[in-house]
């Protein structure tokens, strides 16, 4: 795995966080409309769940998902923080904190630092080179 690569880790598993979350979302709108089927609960097992307990199951357990992901995540940030820390310069530093840690875009981040986007693709290049991971 390349700097780039090891740094983009945060970013992607924001992705997947969010995705959960709108899971998640939808279930809980979803939820209340889901309705045990009485004819066919009393022909069924006792032990077979029905529509109602499976929606909450399927809640709790992404609750559960991204409450893993969300430690992962800070876990994920804190070790990328020391990397980017090794950097030693303060410049690339926090272009590195920008793009990596809060996901700005390059032009984002060209107008927080008032640079060209040119410049912030050169800074970068050379911050890369300069990380050392852990």
């Amino acid at each position: 795995m390349n700097t780039k690569e090891y740094l983009s880790q945060a970013w992607y598993l924001d992705k997947r966080i969010k995705t959960k979350e709108k899971q998640l979302d939808w279930l809980k709108t979803h939820a209340p409309y889901v309705s045990p089927n009485l004819a066919e609960a009393a022909k069924k097992e006792v032990s077979i769940r029905s529509s109602v307990e499976e929606a909450v199951v399927r809640i709790t357990e992404l609750e559960d998902d991204i409450a893993k992901a969300i430690t992962e995540m800070i876990a994920l940030k804190r070790e990328i923080t020391m990397a980017i820390r090794s950097v030693n310069s303060i410049e690339c530093e926090t272009l590195l904190e920008m793009r990596y840690l809060t996901f700005l875009s390059w032009g984002q981040i060209a107008a927080e630092l008032n640079y060209s986007k040119d410049y912030v693709y050169h800074l970068h290049r050379k911050a890369l080179g300069l990380v050392k991971v852990v």
